[in-house]
């Protein structure tokens, strides 16, 4: 068959490349060839039992916030409407030993020490991220040091209490399904920097990342693109097999047989399902590189239905982060979970999210379903109380045995990789060009990011195809784009400044211990919540 443009991968980023381009010139013939028998690619929405029948709930990607403004518009140019996540009531964390502290103000309940400690990280964080150009982060002075080093390393170097290493631990484990020494701190640094600030990309608060879920459930931002498009437009259960490009075109084989020859394709594939493709000829040395180097999260996303939402009559937000706790099994260092938050749907039917990450997600999918359902169900009890194991309804899934994924919630780089990290991801390779949330220079890892990369695939394709559509502001968000990054640097009187805020940042958490924790508006915004705010989608 021939086409214009053929589109590998539907997900929200190639379905919102093949939409653009649709929405650009109606005339154009694209194809858009999903391995799955599904579009959504990282998204999944699935009935689940609650009090009044079933409602939808998401067992993959679900945040989204008003930091975010690439998918808030798309969701509104389709019609989606958002809910704010829960956040009222106390809260409860276990980090830094096994003991379970709760809290009602906006500063965790770790120590005085550790509420220090993970302030200045979090500030050194802050100063490290103002340094780093999103679209080429190995591009400053710091970046063989910051490249060759792993976040395990890093944090060790930095931090003094084990309540601030077990916080950055948990983060790290539902961001990014990983352990901290699998991720380089350049990796991470730019990730940061993606986000705008490390507060918003953390935290479940006003303009941040997890300020709202989508009514109905986030599959639907892929469904409804796709119903955007011309009939037959989207070809699912065609895994690609083999691309070929010569120089008047490009050839895709689908496992199937199936041929499809265009004028240029947009590979929206995750980086470590790219390389299942036999290329001819071989993709840049950069993609290839990179790819070698960028495995998938390990992660396991769990949805629990109950009659009626308990812990807000209780007085509880839902949400808790730990260190998982004493382990139940044998063959498992901790408990299986991280994060957990209130998933009460729009219709207001009751539902707990909880997330197995890193390690410990990968040594308790080695148990038996029965005894991991049981630990995740202790573990909730622990926390919310013995209710938590009257369920109506549980459902778990483990993204690292999805086909076509092999993982989540985004793949990380190593040490090493990062000089592969611009050209690897956004460069096009002749007439591939590529899109993917990994890719984002804004908001890379979530929905948001996976609409940024599919606007610019698509203006990058429409460039060739129909030059006088593309403006030249999507022009300059292309990989051919140049770059205005200015690093920014320390102001004058830097130790001096910094010497007193943390002589200030010591008197506040003193006086606030001494008083019972009641004045917590009095401490540095960017120390609130950021413990209790990290999560992954």
């Amino acid at each position: 068959m021939n086409v214009d443009v053929v589109v590998v991968g539907g997900g929200i980023a190639g379905l919102t490349a093949a939409y653009q381009i649709h929405k650009k010139d109606t005339s154009l013939h694209i194809v858009v060839l999903e391995a799955k028998d599904r579009v959504g690619g990282r998204t999944l929405t699935l009935p689940l039992k609650t009090a009044d029948g079933t409602d939808n709930f998401d067992l993959g990607g679900q945040w989204v916030g008003r930091c975010q403004p690439h998918i808030m518009a798309m969701l509104e140019e389709l019609g989606l409407k958002t809910h704010v996540q829960y956040l009222d009531g106390k809260k409860f964390m276990q980090l830094g030993s096994d003991r379970v502290s709760s809290y009602n103000s906006n500063i965790p309940s770790l120590s005085p020490l550790a509420l220090i400690d993970l302030q200045m990280f979090m500030n050194k964080l802050e100063w490290m991220r103002n340094q780093v150009d999103v679209r080429d982060p190995y591009q400053n002075p710091y970046r063989a040091e910051w490249d060759s080093t792993t976040m395990d390393t890093f944090v060790n170097n930095q931090l003094r209490t084990k309540g601030a290493k077990d916080s950055v631990e948990a983060a790290s484990r539902c961001m990014f399904g990983m352990e901290l020494s699998q991720i380089s701190v350049l990796y991470y640094i730019s990730y940061m920097s993606a986000s705008g600030s490390l507060k918003s990309l953390i935290e479940a608060t006003e303009y941040t990342a997890q300020e709202y879920k989508i009514v109905g459930g986030a599959q639907q931002v892929s469904q409804k693109l796709a119903a955007c498009l011309p009939p037959s437009c989207v070809q699912l259960e065609q895994p690609v097999r083999k691309i070929t490009q010569k120089e008047n075109g490009v050839t895709v084989t689908t496992e199937k047989g199936d041929i499809y020859s265009c004028d240029r394709l947009v590979l929206a594939t995750p980086p470590n399902m790219t390389d299942r493709i036999q290329f001819d000829p071989l993709l840049h040395s950069s993609r290839r590189e990179l790819m070698k180097r960028m495995p998938a999260g390990d992660l396991t996303k769990v949805i629990v239905t109950y009659k009626e939402a308990f812990w807000r009559k209780a007085g509880l937000s839902g949400e808790f982060v730990t260190n998982g706790g004493p382990s139940l099994c044998s063959e498992c260092d901790r408990g299986p979970l991280c994060i957990v938050y209130d998933a009460t749907s729009a219709r207001g039917n009751a539902a707990i999210v909880a997330f197995l990450g890193g390690a410990p997600a990968f040594q308790w999918r080695n148990q038996k379903e029965e005894d991991r359902r049981s630990a995740v169900l202790k573990s909730l009890s622990d926390f919310l109380g013995p209710e938590a194991l009257h369920y109506l309804d549980y459902a778990e899934k483990d993204w690292n045995v999805e086909p076509y994924n092999e993982g989540s919630p985004v793949c990380c780089v190593g040490p090493g990789a990062m000089a592969y990290f611009a050209k690897g991801l956004r460069l096009p390779c002749n007439r591939i060009h590529f899109a993917g949330t990994e890719s984002a220079t804004a908001w890379c890892g979530y929905m948001s990011g996976a609409v940024q990369s599919g606007l610019r695939a698509a203006s990058e394709v429409l460039f060739h195809l129909r030059p006088q559509v593309v403006s030249a502001q999507e022009l300059a968000m292309t990989a051919y784009g140049p770059s205005s990054f200015t690093p920014k640097t320390k102001p004058k009187g830097g130790k001096a400044r910094a010497l007193v805020k943390v002589t200030l940042g010591i008197g506040a958490v003193v006086a606030i211990v001494i008083i019972g924790k009641k004045v917590a508006g009095s401490l540095n915004e960017k120390c609130t919540e950021s413990v209790s705010r990290v999560i992954i989608l």
